[in-house]
């Protein structure tokens, strides 16, 4: 506008009349987005924009801004409009073996009645088909039983003799009744080295893989740290760590990094969930985690390094932790100054580890292991009195001679992974104990059971600890002989990496030859149709109650209910996710986020609400959800759990359900 008070005029060229006859398969929430237009000499600005299928009222905001810096905004309406028409309407998603009645609706918006051809197809197969005459509206309800792999696929259409047609073309994601388990093995083979395999005949085929390099087994640790599905900010600060390596492997490999759009959104969303002091906290607007705030950083100054555009205010972050330094006690001061070396921040650290030092002396009690390992780190990094072998004490061996340090056990932070991570970064610091060094490589590579490391937070550590020197060594990584033998059939490899598949029952029977590492995982994955009730360190309860408190079997569609789940947890627990799975039948009434009691996050899916808690303590817990019934039928309700969310090994949960949904 020519002058900041005119309000911004908007003309839009927008088709008035009927969209054209088609079937409608393009649906989305939003229609365009223009972030870069630019008006001519007479303010005006055109562009192009094929909308979706939908027929709905389009809201549209628009905001310009001139050379003076002044800016305005309108908004205004599209409306998408069809005088007849044909929807079809579903759940979102669908068990395997739900059977379920989704709708067809034909709306006449005439003055006179239509007669039409109106069909209906599931999975490319016609299951109705008819003509009728429509005056105003007419509905279909139609039974079906979810089968299939990945997806259903819905088709709901009319057509008039004249020609003209309208109709939806539809796909719900399809999910199996039960739970995905794996159980598998990993080992790194050094030198000449003789091993047996053996596998649960119950659990189906074995998957075998075999690596010369660790590179490719490192690659697929990121790519399964890339696609974990949860995002709160530690887990995006190990996505980001994870994928900052990849970068590194495939730039190694003289190989093509894919994911750049991916970093940038997750260093946006990183931003994003910062909070106002400068700190992280679990999730977006939770208490500030020191340990969780200094893996972001970490995670920021890589991309960083690596190219990426950050914005991070390191001096605002400073002054916090500083002002905060004298109130810290135990593990948060030395987790303040590890945080504060690490944006280089100039502080009296000599100082400081003299105060921790003092403070611990009154304190009059025992401090772990990884706090003995952090303030060797801190006086290392400072040029204070460290030696080397007071790590001995704390040393430990695996029987394949591997090294690790602390104790084995699943303490989220004073353990031996995260101790030898602690260890490795002061061994390779000091210089002198190369042999160390590839020990406790090769024992971190060791952990990785099950096809992965434990959780999210030590596969991002890990990576970035054995990359560099695994980079370096890269050249030298050259293929060894594997013989296999299983029953009769023996066979020697020698070119790598190599994938076979072994019959579950078979014992197999692996020599590796060369002075170099081998690599090699074995897993079942097998699916768990009928998995029962699981009570261990967490026991599980689910059921619906109405408006008036009582127990429900069956739902009546249109009238909300509550889907209520209690947790006993056997002992105090850190990091805890409670996942309860929702009917297919039912929608959310409410997406409630509780922001007070020991609930930190939610996380609304299709299929399930998944609710993160800081701590919980020894006792019962009850959550609950608010659903609407929509659709009649019979639906499969998956077992709820709750689990440690660092250490699933740990956990409990529901047994398989079946829910009725009808008047």
């Amino acid at each position: 506008t020519k002058k900041a008070k005119e309000k911004a005029m908007l003309e839009l060229a927008a088709n008035d009349g009927a969209l054209p006859s088609a079937i409608r398969k393009n649906f989305a929430d939003d229609a365009f987005w223009q972030p870069k237009l630019r008006t001519n000499t007479q303010g005006k600005v055109k562009f192009k924009v094929t909308f979706p299928d939908d027929i709905t009222n389009w809201r549209t905001y628009f905001i310009a801004m001139n050379g003076k810096s002044q800016s305005g905004y309108t908004d205004g309406n599209i409306k998408a409009f069809k005088p007849l028409s044909a929807a079809f309407v579903s759940p979102l998603f669908a068990i395997e073996g739900d059977i379920f009645s989704p709708l067809g609706k034909i709306a006449n918006y005439g003055t006179a009645a239509v007669s039409m051809k109106r069909s209906f197809k599931y999975n490319d197969k016609l299951l109705l088909e008819g003509v009728l005459s429509v005056e105003n509206s007419h509905l279909d309800t139609l039974k079906v039983k979810a089968e299939g792999t990945d997806s259903l696929k819905f088709s709901y259409s009319i057509q008039k003799e004249s020609g003209y047609a309208d109709g939806e073309e539809r796909t719900i994601p399809l999910f199996k009744a039960g739970v995905l388990e794996t159980k598998g093995v990993f080992h790194a083979l050094e030198k000449d080295t003789a091993i047996a395999l053996t596998f649960d005949q119950k659990l189906g085929e074995v998957s075998f893989r075999a690596e010369a390099s660790v590179l490719p087994v490192l690659e697929n640790e990121t790519e399964y740290l890339r696609n974990y599905e949860y995002f709160c900010n530690e887990q995006l600060a190990s996505k980001l760590k994870a994928l900052l390596v990849q970068k590194r492997i495939k730039n190694f490999q003289n190989e093509t990094f894919k994911n750049e759009r991916v970093v940038k959104q997750i260093i946006r969303q990183l931003e994003e969930g910062r909070r106002k002091d400068g700190t992280w906290g679990w999730w977006k607007n939770s208490d500030a985690e020191l340990w969780i705030s200094r893996h972001a950083i970490e995670a920021l100054l890589d991309a960083e390094k690596s190219g990426f555009q950050v914005k991070l205010n390191k001096e605002e972050l400073r002054n916090y932790l500083v002002y905060q330094l004298a109130s810290y006690q135990g593990v948060n001061k030395l987790e303040a100054l590890l945080l504060l070396q690490k944006i280089n921040a100039k502080v009296d650290y000599k100082g400081a580890i003299a105060l921790y030092e003092s403070e611990i002396k009154k304190a009059k009690y025992p401090i772990t292991i990884q706090e003995k390992f952090k303030l060797m780190n801190l006086k290392q990094q400072n040029g204070m009195a460290f030696s080397i072998d007071s790590l001995l004490p704390f040393r430990h061996s695996t029987m394949f001679g591997n090294l690790y340090f602390g104790k084995n056990n699943f303490n989220l932070f004073d353990n031996s992974i995260q101790n030898t991570l602690l260890a490795y970064q002061m061994v390779k610091t000091e210089g002198k104990h190369a042999d160390w060094l590839l020990k406790m490589r090769n024992y971190l590579l060791e952990q990785r059971q099950d096809g992965h490391w434990r959780n999210t937070y030590e596969s991002s550590l890990i990576l970035e600890t054995l990359l560099p020197d695994l980079l370096k060594e890269g050249e030298q990584l050259k293929a060894t002989n594997l013989t296999i033998t299983s029953g009769n059939n023996k066979k020697v490899i020698s070119q790598f990496p190599y994938t076979h598949t072994f019959a579950a029952g078979e014992t197999v029977n692996l020599q590796k030859q060369g002075t170099l590492p081998l690599y090699m995982t074995a897993s079942q994955k097998f699916w768990n149709a009928q998995p029962a009730k699981v009570s261990k360190e967490f026991t599980v309860d689910t059921w619906f109650e109405n408006s008036n408190g009582t127990k429900v079997k069956a739902l009546k569609g249109g009238a909300a209910i509550m889907l209520k789940a209690t947790v006993k947890v056997s002992a105090d627990a850190d990091y805890v996710m409670v996942e309860i799975p929702i009917p297919a039948g039912c929608s959310y009434e409410e997406k409630e986020q509780t922001w007070w009691g020991q609930e930190v996050h939610r996380a609304y899916a299709k299929n399930k609400v998944s609710i993160f808690c800081r701590k919980l303590k020894e006792g019962d817990y009850t959550f609950s959800i608010k659903l609407m019934p929509r659709y009649d039928g019979n639906y499969t309700l998956n077992p709820a759990k709750a689990e440690l969310m660092y250490f699933p090994v740990f956990y409990g949960r529901e047994a398989l359900k079946k829910v009725r949904i009808g008047n």
